[in-house]
């Protein structure tokens, strides 16, 4: 595991966000993305303290000389893996393009199919409520397809996904919200081809 995977699993733990974590030790945002991506070889020692005293371990366990972190209660980290946050989904464009990353999630191997595709979307909106809160982390088996009345991600017109009960009839879908603030949307006929499903959720991640 190299540096920037140690500071970014711990700073997941410590339910920090990068710019949370920035402010403590006095960078930027986008110096803490920088220690995490490893684009920056060689960290202050100053900072590399100040990241350890946060992140309640040692500078050693931080550049990987020593495996045992401080802070006791830290599972096993070769449990997880790391799932990449989509900033967008859109019909046409790879999800997993390097730009279109924003950030990675742990998530415990016990919980996902190591032969399938995932990725975490961000809930935007209260479309969705109470069940799904904006700024909740869903994550999504991706797939083209999911059973009638399955939560999955769907793209309308290739716009961005969004989360939604899928159900299916004998010649429509409709995509239903749980506020209901918010009538179903039925598309039928041709109009079924302007959804593109991304998705199947199978978790949220809220963090408060």
């Amino acid at each position: 595991m190299t540096t920037g995977e140690r500071i970014k699993l711990l700073r997941k733990e410590h339910n920090l966000t990068q710019e949370e974590l920035g402010a403590k030790i006095g960078v930027q945002k986008a110096a803490i993305q920088k220690y995490e991506k490893g684009t920056v070889k060689n960290i202050k020692r100053d900072s590399l303290i100040k990241l350890a005293k946060y992140l309640d371990t040692t500078p050693e366990y931080l550049l990987g000389w020593d495996d045992t972190p401080q802070n006791a209660n830290i599972v096993d980290e070769s449990e997880f893996v790391m799932i990449p946050v989509v900033g967008r989904v859109a019909a046409g464009l790879s999800c997993f393009a390097e730009n279109n990353i924003t950030d990675y999630e742990p998530v415990h191997k016990n919980s996902i199919n190591s032969d399938e595709q995932y990725a975490f979307l961000r809930v935007v909106g209260d479309s969705m409520y109470p069940v799904f809160m904006e700024g909740d982390l869903v994550l999504v088996r991706c797939q083209t397809s999911v059973d009638s009345g399955s939560y999955g991600v769907v793209t309308i017109d290739g716009e961005n996904g969004v989360v939604k009960r899928i159900v299916y009839g004998k010649d429509f879908i409709e995509l239903q919200s749980i506020n209901p603030m918010y009538p179903p949307r039925r598309f039928t006929d041709e109009d079924v081809l302007r959804i593109r499903v991304f998705g199947l959720v199978k978790e949220i991640k809220r963090k408060f």
